[in-house]
């Protein structure tokens, strides 16, 4: 669909079961039922979060974008810019800031035809690019080959023939290999049960070097055997490097208090509410809290390439020693939280975290049940206690209508961010950090 906690209490032994049945990126939505403990409504008291700053931080990004293409995807001239705009802000705010590298896999489809028998097919509604396919022009036949999972499905393949192969039994990437093996020119993937439209696949990292596409039904039935297609596809597929940013405020004492969101967008939008709330939030937080010194540290994290599969996060929390992670007494994540129809939830997270959020907030929220899909999922597999707010991706809000109609798409944009919610999630989410750091001492 994208803090903290406590003194020396905050041991593994006080945390609830962090496990959930919702999905805090793609919006599976908790039953809208008040929290399990009782809370005092905003009871703690915000640091100076202000509308004027989240409304700066907004308009920076979408600058950025409109500047780059029209987004901020990772491994892109936007997300580059993105990550030097974060980075001024915070040395500004005083807080200390590296840049952690890391590489991960780059995919961009530049353009993309196909046609049955001199028909042009629509992609997104006859047919899909798995991801990282490769590029190329193919005209010819349409050939089967099972379902491409042995070499000798490829036996009675034609020389530079178009090879159709059906779903299951082995991995996209095995079939997209196979058929570049037997030097088939590209490869149409069907699922014989499938629906309508194409589903999404990937081919799980570069490497490929034929078109690898995914017909729907009506497609499929086009372009059955002995059909004639001619495809054109232009695409990069590539590893790629790019930079989390990690910054220190100033304080005493070896334990971290963290929290976090993901910098990059999707490649079709500017990403404004995913995650540039997120952003904004954090940076405003960081000018509240990050020249304060002493007490427990204050860690911010803006994570890498979360779209392509949370590699920021992942790398981040892989490089951690044993005596590293315990270290880190919570981490918050913030990732979507202006969504323009919201519902403003608390994670059902490490309990303290979770109260402290709830404390914070004017009124009680209804929890967020916890899946793998953002930024918080590294670290409570590694054992590190999570928290955090969200505010709806596709599932349905009020009025039955999508809390966030724009997920994804390109009119994810400054507009598409609801402004009052955002500063409120800003600053609940300041007020409940500033609690747990003054626990932690």
């Amino acid at each position: 669909m994208p803090i903290a906690l406590l003194a020396l209490s905050f041991a593994a032994g006080c945390d609830r079961d962090d496990g959930g049945a919702g999905d805090a990126r793609a919006g599976a939505r908790s039953d809208a039922a008040p929290p399990r403990a009782p809370v005092r409504p905003a009871r703690e008291t915000a640091p100076a979060v202000t509308r004027a700053g989240v409304e700066e931080h907004l308009s920076a990004l979408q600058a950025i974008a409109d500047r780059h293409g029209g987004n901020r995807a990772a491994g892109t001239a936007g997300d580059a810019a993105s990550r030097r705009y974060v980075s001024a802000r915070l040395r500004e705010a005083g807080f200390r800031v590296r840049l952690q590298p890391l590489r991960f896999p780059f995919f961009r489809v530049r353009s993309a035809r196909l046609a049955a028998d001199g028909r042009a097919l629509a992609r997104g509604r006859d047919f899909r690019l798995l991801t990282y396919s490769g590029s190329g022009r193919a005209a010819g036949r349409v050939e089967a080959a099972g379902r491409g999972c042995a070499r000798g499905d490829f036996r009675d393949l034609g020389r530079a023939a178009i090879a159709r192969v059906e779903r299951g039994d082995c991995t996209f990437r095995t079939k997209a290999l196979n058929a570049q093996r037997a030097g088939a020119a590209a490869m149409l993937l069907v699922d014989p049960a499938g629906d309508a439209d194409p589903l999404r696949g990937t081919l799980s990292a570069p490497g490929v070097r034929i078109p690898a596409l995914v017909l729907g039904a009506e497609a499929a039935g086009r372009l059955a055997a002995g059909q004639g297609a001619r495809l054109a596809v232009d695409a990069v597929a590539e590893r790629r490097l790019t930079h989390n940013v990690i910054a220190d405020g100033p304080a005493g004492g070896g334990r971290v208090l963290m929290a976090g969101g993901h910098l990059d967008s999707v490649s079709a939008g500017p990403g404004l509410n995913d995650n540039g709330s997120g952003v904004a939030a954090l940076l405003e937080l960081a000018e509240a809290l990050g020249a304060r010194p002493g007490g427990t540290a204050v860690r911010l994290g803006f994570w890498a390439a979360e779209e392509l599969g949370l590699y920021g996060s992942r790398h981040y929390v892989r490089g951690l020693s044993a005596a590293e992670r315990r270290r880190h007494l919570g981490y918050v994540n913030l990732d979507m939280v202006g969504s323009p129809n919201a519902v403003l939830e608390v994670y059902d997270g490490a309990h303290r975290i979770e109260r402290a959020l709830q404390r914070a907030l004017p009124e009680p929220a209804p929890l967020e049940g916890l899946d793998g899909g953002s930024d918080h999922a590294p670290f409570r597999r590694a054992g590190i206690p999570v928290g955090g707010l969200f505010t709806g991706a596709s599932a349905d809000g009020p009025g039955g209508r999508p809390r966030d109609p724009c997920y994804h798409r390109r009119c994810d944009t400054i507009d598409n961010v609801d402004r009052a919610v955002l500063l409120e999630a800003a600053r609940a989410a300041a007020a409940g950090l500033a609690s747990l750091r003054r626990q932690a001492k």
